[in-house]
């Protein structure tokens, strides 16, 4: 093994002091190892040291401005900062360069997410969940785009299908609730509020929707 796949290795291994020995290695023999760039850039990220993190990931950059990966490493980091449109489009860049898999549709919808464009974010999700249809955060995420949207319908289904996927998903639960109170179905709304309350105790939304259902029963 070289010193790239030993560093590599041990990152995934969550050894990270050998990881940056290797690393650290390879560097100084193939200084145009891209790669070994982001890999390094990622300790420093696990390490919480994003200011020195965003230098190897900009090396990276500048050795390879193509590579997919570092600007994959760079939108996570700016989309972490609250910077979303500047990760919107080094995501949109990774899928450019062909990176094909949910985590980076997924990404994108959530940028568009976070700038208030819930309608743009829908085909991203659907294209998560399409590459990856146990994408737990998509189909929520994409049900919750929907109902903002009040398609309520469709929102109930993708809701509905991740708890096919995981039964103790509170805000799924309480997400479904909602939708049920929109459809004057209080008796279901308060069993998926019950749900919600079940997994996770100190689920306020759902508490406070209970207690208004309480009131107008009483």
């Amino acid at each position: 093994m070289t010193n790239f796949e030993r560093g590599v290795s041990a990152l995934q291994e969550g050894n990270l002091e050998e990881a940056a020995n290797y690393l650290t290695k390879e560097i100084e023999e193939n200084p145009t190892n891209s790669l070994a760039y982001v890999n390094f850039g990622q300790l420093l990220l696990t390490m919480g040291d994003v200011e020195r993190a965003c230098r190897f990931f900009e090396k990276a950059l500048e050795i390879d401005p193509e590579l997919a990966a570092a600007h994959y490493a760079v939108g996570t980091v700016y989309f972490e900062d609250g910077k979303f449109e500047l990760a919107k489009n080094h995501f949109q860049h990774c899928v450019k360069l062909g990176m094909d898999d949910s985590d980076v549709f997924f990404m994108i919808g959530l940028c568009c997410v976070n700038n208030g464009e819930d309608r743009f974010a829908l085909p991203f999700f659907q294209r998560a969940i399409e590459l990856d249809e146990s994408d737990l955060d998509a189909l929520f995420q994409y049900g919750l785009c929907l109902a903002k949207l009040e398609m309520l319908e469709e929102a109930k289904q993708s809701l509905e299908k991740v708890l096919t996927l995981d039964e103790s998903h509170s805000d799924a639960h309480y997400n479904l609730g909602i939708i049920d109170m929109f459809n004057d179905d209080v008796e279901g709304a308060k069993v998926h509020f019950e749900k919600a309350i079940e997994h996770q105790h100190d689920h306020m939304l759902a508490m406070h929707a209970l207690k208004v259902i309480e009131n107008k029963e009483s």
